[in-house]
C-alpha cells in the first residue's frame, strides 16, 4: 500500500465537520477499529484497527488568507495487523 493512497482533503461545514469528529470521538471512545470514509473518488471506508497509547500532535499556522489546524494521532499497529510489503 502507497502511504498518498489515503490521504484527501475535503471541504466541510462546520456541522458535517463536528459530526465527523463526534463519530471519531465514539469510535475511540469504544476502542476497536476506527472506520473513516475513502477518498471522495473511492468507495466504502477504510477501517483501523486501534491500539494504546495514542501519540497525539497538534499544529497551528498562520497564512495570509487560512489558518491550518493539523492533529495528528499515531498508535502502534497490533501484531496481528503487522505485514511484510
Amino acid at each position: 500500500m502507497r502511504i498518498d493512497d489515503y490521504e484527501f482533503e475535503e471541504e466541510k461545514t462546520l456541522l458535517s465537520l463536528s459530526e465527523l469528529f463526534a463519530a471519531i470521538a465514539e469510535q475511540l471512545r469504544n476502542g476497536d477499529v476506527l472506520e473513516l470514509p475513502m477518498p471522495s473518488m473511492k468507495e466504502g471506508t477504510i477501517a483501523l484497527p486501534l491500539g494504546e497509547p495514542v501519540e497525539t500532535g497538534i499544529e497551528v499556522s498562520f497564512r495570509r488568507q487560512f489558518i491550518h489546524l493539523r492533529i495528528d494521532l499515531s498508535w502502534s499497529r497490533p501484531r496481528e495487523e503487522v505485514t511484510e510489503e
